[in-house]
């Protein structure tokens, strides 16, 4: 009765140590198969895998997005019958167009003008950083009778000092 027993449990220990690495070879193949669920659904590592396929479907999407040009009509003008007492006066001369002198300087102005503001503000902004660092803390304190320095004014004293004990 002893080895009939032992020989149970034998079969016990063996099922038991098989069912431990089924289980243990099923969580394997579980986490193999998130990975490459994972791997399907990331567009990087698609892009890394497959470079030239994914910039020939980029090209394909971006031309079937961007819409076609429209066609300008062709446009016939047709002038009105000329009378025959106009078409016998020579027409006047025409003038040559006039040179716009102003053209290279609103151009050079154009250019700068942007970038002379810029300096301006710049150099207003470094003014008053200038007189902010000189000011006290807080601002001047107010003088009291006889010119000497009083309390502040405010009940809990300037900003950024600690309160004054009563």
């Amino acid at each position: 009765m002893a080895t009939a027993k032992s020989t149970t449990t034998e079969q016990i220990l063996d099922i038991q140590r098989r069912m431990a690495q089924m289980r243990h070879e099923l969580h394997v193949d579980a986490r193999e198969v998130v990975k490459g669920a994972q791997s399907l659904t990331d567009w990087r590592s698609l892009v890394r895998n497959h470079p030239w396929l994914s910039l020939s479907a980029a090209a394909a999407v971006g031309y079937l997005i961007v819409p076609r040009r429209a066609e300008r009509p062709t446009v016939v003008a047709v002038s009105p019958p000329v009378p025959v007492s106009a078409a016998a006066t020579p027409a006047p001369p025409e003038r040559p167009p006039r040179r716009n002198r102003w053209g290279i300087l609103s151009t050079v102005m154009g250019l700068l003008g942007p970038i002379a503001v810029r300096a301006a503000q710049n150099y207003a902004l470094q003014a008053m950083e200038q007189w902010l660092a000189a000011q006290p803390r807080g601002g001047p304190l107010p003088t009291g009778p006889g010119g000497g320095t009083g309390r502040p004014t405010t009940p809990f004293g300037a900003p950024g000092r600690p309160r004054e004990a009563r």
